[in-house]
Formats: structure tokens, sequence, C-alpha cells
């Protein structure tokens, strides 16, 4: 086993939502059992400055298999993975715009450069070097997934094309001060919050946490579909439950003191997981995970069916320490994925050439936000009644059953006497409250 300590990191913003190789982002390519660490400040090693452990052959061929065929079909079409997708790139032409406006990684650039701080070093960066360095760039048009709110922009430039060029040209003359907070305005006002990505093979399984169009607590689509495919994975699963205890006992012991706070209907069997993520062939952009516990730690595995023994490319790459890691089925990678930037090389060979699936197992965090699996049940149960019922003062067609404020409504506390809940959280009725939650 290789024990590894890197004593620099380095900057790799500039790769986030772009696709990167091994060649250029790479020193060395791990292929065997290895530890890697950050330096500390006292030069020693632990799990406070581990970044990775990477084992061979975690699991036999049955477990894999097994798992292989209780996830696989989990893994469908997505276009809601963020940066991770990758770049547009041609789809940003006519034909593969849609009705989406993307905001160009051009713009996204300019408005980070004007909204910065005043006392910011000063790098030479300019507005035109920015326009510059784009003209000579072969992927000009591509985007981080970022659109743009039409509706929103269209309420002061309702010419919407070629808007940001004019905005843009009547800020020039402006102070650096005034620049900042019109540059802020933009961002914060102009900008979806949701990010939107290529179409790739991506699916989640497990449990998932509320959610502003789905405020409660619930089991994903993949198992509540199939609860028997599911349990196939479940050996599997608790013996990468084992292998994180033995090897990460620290931050194991984290995630198992959260995991304990969960109903044992909200985790994955009988592990300090709830939820996975489950990819098909897919070859992720440069991005950090989000959403995981802080304290726990993200675990990347490779599975392939029967008939495949493995594939060529896509090895995981950290830029910011100059490693690659060939990840082939069996193996076994835990990682700190929220806190690391993280991508894959090209996958060599088409569709039929491979049968590539990764699974990312991890505790996400916001379920430490819901209450008892009855409580959350009741909450999804008042949601559908409300959906369903066309008398309802707020049912329209499409209408998803959700409204501002509606857990602080005398319905919901009616609701909930009605089927002997009683409030976990101790509150009256207000009107007031603007949220979902």
């Amino acid at each position: 086993m290789v024990q590894v300590l890197v004593r620099k990191k380095v900057d790799s913003e500039e790769t986030l939502g772009t696709f990167i190789t091994k060649e250029d982002y790479s020193d060395i390519l791990i292929e065997e059992d290895c530890d890697l660490y950050a330096e500390s400040l006292d030069g020693t090693i632990s799990e406070e400055n581990i970044i990775f452990k990477f084992r061979k052959n975690a699991f036999t061929e049955e477990e894999m298999h097994n798992a292989y065929l209780g996830l696989r079909e989990g893994a469908t079409e997505s276009q809601n993975r963020g940066i991770a997708a990758g770049p547009r790139g041609e789809q940003l032409g006519q034909e593969g715009r849609g009705n989406r406006d993307w905001v160009t990684a051009e713009q996204l650039e300019i408005l980070s450069f004007l909204s910065r701080p005043v006392n910011t070093f000063d790098d030479g960066t300019t507005v035109e070097s920015i326009k510059e360095s784009y003209l000579k760039a072969k992927d000009k048009d591509e985007t981080r997934g970022t659109v743009w709110l039409r509706s929103a922009v269209t309420k002061k430039y309702p010419e919407y094309h070629g808007w940001f060029d004019k905005w843009l040209a009547g800020i020039h003359n402006l102070s650096r001060e005034e620049q900042i907070k019109e540059a802020t305005y933009v961002i914060e006002n102009y900008i979806s919050e949701t990010n939107y990505a290529q179409s790739v093979k991506s699916g989640i399984a497990g449990f998932f946490d509320r959610y502003p169009r789905i405020p409660y607590g619930r089991v994903c689509a993949y198992n509540d579909k199939n609860p028997e495919k599911f349990k196939m994975a479940f050996p599997y699963l608790e013996k990468l439950n084992a292998h994180f205890k033995e090897l990460l006992p620290a931050r194991w012991g984290k995630q198992n003191e959260a995991a304990q706070k969960l109903h044992p209907n909200f985790r994955v069997s009988n592990t300090v997981f709830t939820t996975l993520t489950i990819n098909h062939n897919w070859r992720t952009a440069c991005h950090r995970d989000a959403g995981d516990l802080h304290e726990g730690f993200s675990n990347i595995c490779g599975l392939t069916g029967p008939d495949n023994k493995g594939w060529k490319g896509a090895e995981f790459i950290l830029p910011e320490y100059r490693i690659a890691v060939n990840l082939q089925p069996r193996d076994m990678l835990l990682v700190n994925n929220h806190a690391g930037i993280h991508g894959n090389d090209e996958l060599i060979g088409g569709e039929e050439e491979n049968d590539r699936l990764t699974l990312v197992c991890y505790f996400r965090e916001k379920m430490l936000d819901l209450q008892s699996w009855e409580y959350e049940q009741l909450r999804k149960q008042f949601v559908e009644e409300r959906r369903q019922n066309k008398d309802h003062e707020f049912w329209r067609p499409l209408w998803n059953g959700v409204s501002p404020s509606m857990w602080d409504t005398q319905e919901w506390y009616d609701y909930m006497a009605a089927h002997n809940m009683e409030d976990p959280y101790k509150k009256a009725p207000a009107a007031s409250l603007d949220s979902f939650f």
C-alpha cells in the first residue's frame, strides 16, 4: 500500500464546469492501494487531512454483480446535474438552444470581474481583455449550465436580444463602486438559481430531504418502484459501510452519529448512507459535490455487468493535487469530494464497448432537518390530497399541492389533529411566513 503526502495544492478553479484529461492535470496515476494526505501544519497525517483512500478489488465478483443488477436501471437520462455534466459547447447554437437563454462563460467572467471588491489585487484584467481572450477561444460559447431569467431581464430591456452588451455599455463610465453595485444586481436578479446541464445517464436512489416543490422527506423514485431490486445491492453496500468504518473510523463515526438521529426508514439498509448517486458511462466535468455531510466522507465504487471486465479511460482526476486514480470494477475510493475539485477523463470507446457504472454513496446533510418517518409521510399525504382536491382555494391545472406558508396555516394544524399527530415544532398557526417549510 502506497502512502502519499501532497505538499502543495494547485489553484484549479478554472477547471470547474470543464472536461479535463489526466495528461494535462495529473502527474501521478494511482493503480494500486493508496492513501493520499494533504500536508498539515504540524506535519502529522490523520483523518483530518486525508484526501482519499483507494482500495483495489474491495468486493467480490458476486457482490459487485448483484449490486449492478440491483442499481443499473437507476441511471436514467437526466438534465439536472449542473456543471458536473460539462459545458454546453455546440448545443448553445440555435438548434440546441431550446427555450433557455444561456449565460456564456464570457458573460460570467465579466460579471465576476465587475462585482469583485475595489481592494482586490489588480492583475491587469479589464472587460476588454476578457472579451479579447474569448474572441480567440475555441469554447467561447460554452456555459456552466447557468441561464438568464428572461422575464426579469425584459422588464428593463424589452428588446431582449443584445441586452447584455447594452447594459455593459451603459455602466462603462460609472465609478467602480457603482459598477460593483450594478453587476451584483444582475447576478442576484437576472440569473436563475437553477443550474441546467447536458443530458447524462444518472439517477439517485435511497432517500432524499425536503425540497420546495416536494416539501417532505421521501423515498427516491427508483427504490420506491423497485424495492426488491434495490435490496439486491444491500450486501455490497453493507460491505462498503464496513470498509468505511475500518479505514476511516473517525469520519465513519461522525456519519454514524448523524445516521442514528434519523428514522431507520431514511437510511440505506444497515449503513451510514442515506442516498446513492448512480452514473452510467458518464464523464463528469470538474465540480465539487454539494449536499453531503461535511464531517463525513463520500464513497465511490466502480461496477460493471457480468459480461464486462473493465473499461479504458475515465480516470478520476483531482487537478488540485495533480493526481488521477484508475478506478475499475470492484474498486473503492473513499474521497473528500465536497472539499476537492474532481472530474473524469474521457471514456475510451462507445456504449457497446463499455458498461461503466459508478456509485457514489453519502449522507445528505439536510436529512437531519427531517422529523419522524410518520410526520414526513403525513406531510406527503397532505400535499397529495391538496393537489387532487379541485375544490381547494389554490387548486389550478397542474398544481402540485404546494403553496407559500402552508405549514403555518390552520388547515395544516387541523389536518395533523385529525390524524392524531402532534406538531413537532410546537408552533402556532401564522399566515405571515413566506416559507414552504
